[in-house]
């Protein structure tokens, strides 16, 4: 039994390779093991079952095979039902999708708001890092969530470059305007380029602000005055009428209560005042008689909120003027500014004046040119790109540019380069080997203390003298 076992086991594969052409094997699967058909299903479906052929047997086969090609048939018939109707189930599952999906897909004018309301946000965070002395890269817009919905983070990223280049096209005369207005100021403050000396003539604003001042305290005073001369008129007539009061009535005097009291002097009531305070306070004794926990009930009740988030009443955030999008809530005893959810969004205002954008290899930062100057910008964008070599160049040659003077290794340990010395060393040994940079040398004070300058803007001699002056000559003069 096993050699025959063995025999049909091995003999299948060439009968099904001999009924190839016949039985529609094309659909890949194995042989079945009673009717030698791959898969009774689907070559029911076969164009040789549907033109009335026996589907692949031998010919003394055929009234069998066309019993088994039957019924083959209508469970194919029954298999391609099942799968039209669960089709069509699926159809109408992602027609349904699709009417959601169009439901919620946001009209132009949301759109444009959404993006409005996002190129806002990314300069005012811009402004922010600035301040933090941070450059600002596109990546962290979608670490805060600053991407609209219907965006990519690759398309608002191009939507924020695009702004900025349309605003500086359309505002280049103003730029101008600012950058020539920014240098004369610059110009008028620098060291002097003559003989040291008074000017001809220079404004003394403070002067000019104390003349200012007195003659506002001089019109105050006569206001003063004046309000002053008018009050002593109006208590004069009121002192007339008192007195014609007293000789109306000379033994008459009115008590707190309100009885007459006839032993009581007629100077009880010295003046007006002294009565209206009276008047004042009888009132408020019979408001705590009737109605005594009124002050309590009055002074315990919390403060109401308007639906705008402003308080009402005698609350001091009445005259407070919320902004936009937010609302005044009380939070373990105190109000506190939060973000209304149910407020209609407002359209925010776009300030990109003095963003600038520096380009690097893979990506663009941005950062504000009032909040970071731009020699730090130049650094701090040096260091985001992270090109050590370039960095320490650049530094280098700058110092013997401006100052000019040779640059201390140890100034790479500063924001925003943060190198150790280690790697300061390794950047030197790869410049050397490099040979791409012959003008940038090095130089050591007696202390130790290393130095690099560049050829191009100082000797040997000059940068040694330097260098030992600020690592050792400038302290010992402390």
């Amino acid at each position: 039994m096993a050699a025959e076992d063995t025999q049909v086991a091995v003999a299948a594969p060439e009968e099904d390779l001999s009924q190839e052409n016949l039985t529609g094997a094309s659909c890949g699967k194995a042989p079945d093991a009673v009717s030698g058909c791959p898969d009774a299903t689907p070559c029911g479906e076969g164009a040789d079952t549907e033109a009335g052929k026996t589907p692949g047997v031998g010919a003394n086969e055929a009234a069998a095979a066309s019993g088994v090609a039957g019924v083959a048939g209508t469970a194919g018939g029954v298999s391609v039902g099942a799968t039209d109707a669960s089709g069509a189930g699926e159809a109408a599952g992602e027609g349904s999708d699709a009417a959601e999906a169009q439901q919620a897909e946001p009209t132009p004018e949301e759109r444009e708001l959404a993006e409005n309301n996002a190129l806002a946000d990314v300069f005012d965070d811009v402004r922010r890092q600035s301040s933090d002395s941070q450059l600002v890269v596109p990546s962290r817009w979608v670490e805060l969530g600053l991407v609209p919905g219907h965006m990519t983070s690759d398309e608002f990223e191009m939507l924020v470059y695009e702004y900025l280049e349309d605003y500086r096209r359309d505002h280049k005369d103003e730029i101008a305007a600012e950058k020539a207005e920014r240098a004369r100021k610059a110009s008028s403050i620098r060291s002097a380029t003559r003989a040291v000396g008074v000017p001809p003539k220079i404004p003394n604003r403070r002067l000019k602000q104390i003349e200012e001042d007195e003659k506002a305290a001089a019109q105050k005073a006569a206001r003063e005055a004046s309000e002053a001369g008018t009050a002593a008129s109006a208590s004069g007539a009121d002192e007339t009428t008192a007195s014609a009061g007293e000789s109306a009535a000379p033994d008459a005097a009115i008590t707190l209560g309100g009885a007459v009291d006839a032993a009581a002097p007629s100077g009880a009531l010295a003046s007006s005042e002294v009565a209206a305070e009276s008047a004042s306070s009888v009132r408020a004794e019979a408001v705590d008689v009737f109605a005594p926990h009124a002050s309590e009930a009055a002074s315990a009740a919390p403060a109401e909120l308007s639906k705008d988030g402003a308080a009402s009443g005698d609350d001091p955030f009445a005259d407070l003027k919320l902004p936009e999008g937010y609302k005044l809530v009380e939070l373990e005893g105190e109000y506190v500014l939060v973000p209304d959810e149910d407020a209609t969004p407002v359209k925010k205002e776009i300030h990109c004046e003095h963003i600038v954008t520096l380009v690097g290899q893979h990506s663009y930062y941005l950062y504000d040119s009032d909040l970071m100057t731009k020699s730090y910008a130049h650094w701090a964008f040096l260091a985001a790109e992270d090109n050590p070599m370039a960095t320490f160049v650049d530094c280098v040659r700058e110092d013997g540019r401006v100052y000019p003077r040779p640059f201390a290794a140890e100034d790479l340990a500063n924001p925003p380069f943060h190198m150790s010395k280690s790697k300061v060393e390794d950047t030197w040994a790869e410049l050397q080997k490099s040979g791409e940079y012959p003008d940038i040398e090095r130089c050591e004070a007696s202390n130790g203390d290393v130095y690099f300058f560049s050829t191009l803007y100082m000797d040997r001699t000059l940068a040694e003298s330097l260098a030992e002056y600020r690592s050792v000559e400038r302290l010992s003069n402390v």
